[in-house]
């Protein structure tokens, strides 16, 4: 039973190993979009309760943890329609597979209705400061 479940035990830590090596740090600073119209901050500190796959969503099946503007991710700068569309990616509330920054402060917003300025408001918002 012992041998049984230290084999188990191997195993699991060989599977997560690889997983964990391939997800990058955290950046520790504020993270600043450009190329819109308003700069938007971006700080991973704030977001520890959400889990990176909700954003850095997979592609292909897989894992993906490079920036929204990526070439040929969300690269489109200007657009403000279209998957390739940085804009859309962060403000589309419906009909995506996943969350975006704005549905998922609506969310929260609607639970914490204090804080809907700061989480939903475009001037002098979290996001726009």
């Amino acid at each position: 039973m012992k041998k049984h479940l230290f084999l188990s035990s191997l195993l699991s830590l060989a599977l997560a190993v690889p997983a964990l090596a391939s997800q990058p740090a955290v950046p520790d600073k504020p993270l600043e979009f450009k190329g819109s119209k308003k700069t938007v901050i971006f700080n991973h500190s704030t977001h520890t309760s959400v889990e990176c796959v909700v954003c850095h969503h997979n592609v292909d099946g897989k894992p993906n943890y490079q920036k929204c503007a990526t070439s040929g991710c969300h690269d489109d700068l200007t657009g403000r329609k279209g998957v390739k569309s940085l804009y859309a990616a962060v403000h589309t509330k419906k009909g995506l597979k996943q969350e975006t920054c704005l549905s998922c402060h609506t969310k929260l917003a609607a639970e914490q209705p204090d804080k809907k300025k700061e989480l939903t408001g475009c001037a002098k918002s979290k996001c726009h400061p």
